[in-house]
């Protein structure tokens, strides 16, 4: 089964039911291509980064999709789709298992997970050791100058 994560970004002069049903309308097409919407986040309308289209904020919606492997050409339709709504200002799809899936390869089956290397983390060091330094001056013989120089 692999996840993804479907980031829209639609034109904040739309109104709140035809958002609705633009969000509504992508989670049909994936759900009657075989995909399941896990999880739906609205974050509301948000300042972009830079001007799209002469629009300076955009109404954030995010999808966590599941797809089995052989499913995964159901995207490029979806995409297709958002690509031809005037509605979407930008949109992207990340695979999200992979990282989950490297995350545990590197751990090892039985093994503690690693530790950060944060100050919090580590005990107190040990002060260090004292080192003696020898308190006795031996005798300096004293060094004339040369003649001539004084």
């Amino acid at each position: 089964m692999r996840t993804y994560e479907l980031a829209l970004v639609a034109d904040p002069r739309i109104s709140d039911d035809d958002m609705a049903a633009l969000t509504t309308e992508t989670k049909q097409l994936i759900s009657s291509r075989g995909g399941e919407v896990v999880r739906e986040e609205s974050w509301g309308r948000r300042k972009l980064a830079y001007p799209i289209n002469k629009v300076t904020e955009g109404r954030y919606h995010f999808l966590f999709l599941q797809l089995e492997a052989g499913k995964a050409g159901l995207l490029p339709e979806v995409e297709l789709r958002l690509k031809q709504n005037d509605k979407v200002l930008r949109f992207l799809t990340v695979r999200t298992d992979e990282g989950l899936k490297r995350a545990a390869n590197r751990a090892k089956p039985g093994a503690a997970p690693p530790k950060t290397s944060g100050y919090m983390d580590e005990p107190a060091a040990a002060p260090p050791a004292v080192v003696e330094v020898p308190t006795a001056v031996d005798e300096v013989t004293a060094v004339e100058a040369p003649e001539g120089e004084a």
